[in-house]
């Protein structure tokens, strides 16, 4: 059996697009022909790699494997190629994609990835900052070679590694708040507000509460008095314009890297996993 390249490339596009007809005008071909190339790899493996729904299509397991297999294949290869092109050089080169989510991001990640790219320059990477909920199918869909999210994910091949903890407080505006009783959250559905009460024997505590999208964007609104929030310490801890309210238990939320298992690993892979369990905890302490 031998898969051919203008069906992985078919399979690879509708896995990111999820999308037959968006696929075939990334590829500049018709659906009919996409749809025939796909038909073909299927009857190839000898097992359907799609589920169609209303909405697009996902990956069934068996294309999940296949998704990895053509992104470790192409990794692989370019290291390859840059070897034999040049013999001498230690250069590590190709993709990263990594995805997390907002308190985190820029902050801990981009952070930890700074060291990274400056002793790698070769490699580009796309970072992308992510909604919780949207990060599994980010890893799922080949979008990402590596997520982080604040709980274990491990399933399948997926493997789940707890790097450190972020550190909520109760905080406000140093010259005081207009409604001490408004709470600013990301949105409807943060949690972190009712899971910083329940910890303080608080479960059914009444407040109200604003969203202002974005983590920054709370901050932004707690410094300028409009009201209280749960944040994370290290965001907050040097702001001069917020102060962190002690008496109150804080709430630790785990960061997990997830990324899948493979046999064989690229190197650029190996040395960013590498580098993610030696920086990430350094930082989150």
């Amino acid at each position: 059996m031998a898969l051919q390249t203008h069906q992985l490339e078919a399979f690879v596009a509708i896995a990111k697009t999820k999308n037959f007809s968006k696929a075939a005008e990334t590829l500049h071909v018709t659906q009919s022909a996409l749809s025939h190339r796909i038909s073909a790899l299927e009857e190839e493996i000898g097992a359907p790699l799609f589920i169609r729904e209303r909405t697009g299509v996902s990956l069934t397991e068996l294309g999940v494997d296949l998704l990895q297999y053509v992104k470790l294949k192409d990794s692989l290869e370019g290291e390859l190629l840059s070897r034999i092109q040049d013999p001498k050089s230690k250069k590590i080169k190709g993709v990263l994609r990594v995805g997390c989510y907002a308190s985190i991001g820029r902050s801990v990640v981009l952070q930890a990835l700074m060291s990274f790219l400056t002793a790698h320059p070769h490699v580009q990477l796309f970072f992308m900052v992510r909604e919780m909920k949207d990060l599994p199918e980010l890893l799922k869909s080949g979008e990402a070679d590596a997520v982080f999210m604040d709980y274990d994910d491990a399933r399948g091949k997926v493997k789940s590694e707890m790097l450190g903890e972020e550190e909520f407080a109760l905080v406000e505006s140093k010259l005081g708040c207009a409604n001490p009783d408004l709470y600013l959250n990301h949105d409807e559905h943060d949690m972190i507000t009712f899971r910083f009460y329940e910890l303080q024997g608080q479960k059914n505590k009444v407040f109200q509460r604003s969203y202002l999208d974005e983590i920054y964007s709370c901050i932004d609104g707690v410094a300028n008095g409009i009201g209280r929030s749960v944040l994370p310490i290290h965001l907050v801890k040097s702001h001069p314009g917020i102060k962190i309210n002690t008496g109150f238990k804080n709430l630790r939320m785990p960061v997990y890297l997830h990324y899948y298992e493979q046999p064989v690993v690229s190197e650029l892979m190996k040395k960013v996993l590498e580098h993610f369990k030696k920086e990430i905890p350094k930082v989150l302490s």
